[in-house]
This record gives structure tokens, sequence and C-alpha cells, in this order.
């Protein structure tokens, strides 16, 4: 018996895809990449400027200025001398405006507008020209015993009223004389005790006071109060 065979589909020589896909499409080759060189030149110029931009940053970072520094305490109001600076150096920055310190022979012998904390850099603004006492002020030292001011250290700028007492010094017998011949005053420096148990307060009052107050002073009548901050 002759046996019929069906058809065949396709294109002869060429076998039939799997899946049933067409074979056209299995055998068409895969599309190839273009390159692209304007991308490649813009990431290297990229990379580049980065390391660039990094080299420049640490050369910046690493340049430094000699600038002034506080080497000790300065009260507010005392003369500042070449002991009391010190040579620092900082990287450029626009938010300090230290002063350079080629000029510290300028700064020497100008007064501190504000108490001067050590390790601080030193600028114009924390410096007057202005010595002590200012015009319509008069510098007067007072000599106090413990029982005549607060406990609490006096601080330079500290605001206080000198209160006249009646009594003797040493015998815990000051007594206040009331608010009459208040004055008010501005504390300069706070000495140490002396060997009487006395302690010098010197203190900025206006030129109307300065007689007054000298008097009582040399006499031990006058107490000290702190006033209160605002």
């Amino acid at each position: 018996m002759t046996r019929i065979h069906p058809p065949r589909t396709g294109t002869p020589g060429r076998a039939a895809a799997p899946n049933g896909s067409s074979p056209a499409h299995a055998l068409l080759p895969l599309p190839r990449r273009r390159g692209r060189p304007a991308l490649l030149a813009l990431a290297v110029a990229m990379v580049v400027l980065g390391v660039l931009g990094a080299a420049y940053l640490a050369t910046s970072l690493g340049q430094t200025t000699p600038v002034i520094a506080v080497a000790r305490e300065v009260p507010w109001g005392q003369q500042i001398t070449a002991e009391d600076l010190v040579e620092a150096r900082v990287s450029a920055d626009p938010a300090l405006d230290p002063i350079p310190f080629g000029d510290r022979d300028q700064v020497v012998g100008m007064v501190a507008a504000t108490t001067l904390t050590p390790g601080s850099l030193l600028t114009r603004e924390a410096l007057t020209a202005q010595p002590l006492p200012p015009p319509g002020q008069q510098l007067v030292g007072i000599g106090v015993s413990t029982v005549q001011l607060p406990t609490t250290p006096l601080r330079p700028g500290d605001d206080v009223l000198l209160v006249p007492v009646i009594g003797s010094v040493g015998t815990g017998a000051a007594t206040p004389v009331g608010t009459t011949g208040v004055v008010e005053a501005t504390v300069v420096r706070s000495g140490s005790p002396g060997t009487d148990g006395l302690r010098v307060v010197d203190v900025l009052v206006d030129v109307a006071d300065g007689p007054d107050v000298a008097a009582r002073a040399a006499a031990g009548l006058v107490a000290i109060v702190v006033v209160a901050g605002e």
C-alpha cells in the first residue's frame, strides 16, 4: 500500500522553530547596540572634574592663615598686653573675621570691650581704643568686708548699687541708711582679699557721684548690691 505524506510547510532546508514560533523570527539576528561616543566623553569629563574639584578642596582646606587668639582671660575694661595674645592658624571661612596675627602690635594696648575668654579668636568688635574711665565717669576703688558684698564673685561689667551704711568696718554692725545716696555703678575689677580682710572693688560711677563715693569708701561706709540682669 502506498502512503500519502502531507505537504511540508515552511521553507525547504530550514527546521521549524521550537514552540511553534515563526522560523523567520527565530533566525533574525539580535540588534547591535550602537556606540555612544558623546555620552562616554561626558562621563569621562565628569570624572575628571570630580577629581579636580576634590583636589582643589583638599588644597583649600590645607591652607591656613595666622590669626590672633586669646591666650588667657582678659576682663572687660582691661588693657591688652602681648602676653594675652597667641598665634592660631585657621582655614579661610566667611563666617569668621579674626584679626591677622601680623596686626598684633596694633592690638596691644587696646582695651577689651567685653570679657575675652582663652582660646577664642580675637575680633575688632571685642576691642575699643577708649581707656577707662570713659568721658563722664570716674573710676573709684571701694574696700569692702565680707559683710558688705555678696559671696557670689563680682564679674567685670556687673551692674551694682553702692549703698551708704553707718557703723565701722570689721565690727559686723554696718547698717544701711536707706535708699538715700544710693549710687549706680559698674564693676570693672574685683581684687583678692588683703591682709586686713578687705577686698577692693573698682567701679565706674558718674562724675557727679565720684567724690562722695570715694569719701564713703575711704571710711568703709559703702555696701555693694548686685542688680539683677535684664
